[in-house]
């Protein structure tokens, strides 16, 4: 299984504010849902609390302290942990899960994913929510995918020999 992380970042590394992405891009959230379509999908519980229901045709995994019921007919599912969640999309079989935000779950999950999606804003924004760094001694940029209104960097993890 690949592990992905995807995220809209703005110039100045915002990602959020009060619990919202602070900008509305629909040709982005486009891209984000074709990608992610038929694949499982890994999310804290204030960004699940945010989108506000699960998403269709896409297994939702939710990290949260306080656990609830399952809901198998919608692909909800609860997790105490970000490891948990993965150990559950692995037992799936599914081919890629990509992890969604927030800000917390980026900074625990960037150093367990094969690749980064950072579709880059091309403008900064006020906001309370960050990006983490992506650390040049650990990611490559691999390509730059240009769309009307942002454009995609897509990294991989360098394999570094000792």
């Amino acid at each position: 299984m690949k592990k992905i992380l995807i995220s809209a970042v703005s110039q100045n590394n915002i990602i959020g504010r009060n619990n919202k992405i602070p900008w509305n891009n629909k040709e982005e959230l486009k891209y984000f849902k074709e990608t992610t379509l038929n694949h499982a999908v890994l999310m804290g519980r204030k960004t699940y609390d945010s989108i506000g229901k699960p998403l269709p045709k896409r297994i939702n995994l939710i990290i949260s302290r306080d656990i609830k019921t399952n809901d198998k007919l919608n692909n909800l599912f609860y997790f105490e942990s970000i490891n948990e969640a993965l150990k559950y999309a692995e037992n799936l079989e599914v081919e890629k899960t990509f992890i969604i935000g927030g800000s917390e779950i980026y900074s625990q999950s960037i150093c367990k994913v094969d690749e980064l999606l950072i579709s880059r804003m091309p403008f900064e924004i006020a906001g309370d929510k960050y990006f983490p760094d992506i650390k040049s001694e650990i990611w490559k940029l691999r390509d730059v995918q240009e769309f009307n209104s942002f454009k995609v960097e897509s990294y991989f993890r360098r394999i570094v020999k000792d």
